[in-house]
């Protein structure tokens, strides 16, 4: 699963390939995030953002 990562500065996003991928990048973020999407391969994404905000360090 893919996740796309979108930072509160509205210029950059960043994409996960996997979950551990996903939590170790926002583990280590200093940036504030604004949404996370997990990207379907049909093209559709879904925020997952309140699923994975335990792990945002603040």
């Amino acid at each position: 699963m893919r996740y796309r990562i979108e930072y509160a500065d509205g210029r950059r996003c960043s994409v996960a390939i996997s979950r551990n991928d996903l939590l170790n990048q926002l583990r280590t973020s200093s940036s504030k995030i604004s949404d996370i999407r997990k990207l379907y391969k049909s093209g559709v994404s879904d925020s997952v953002m309140a699923t994975y905000k335990q792990y945002i360090k603040l």
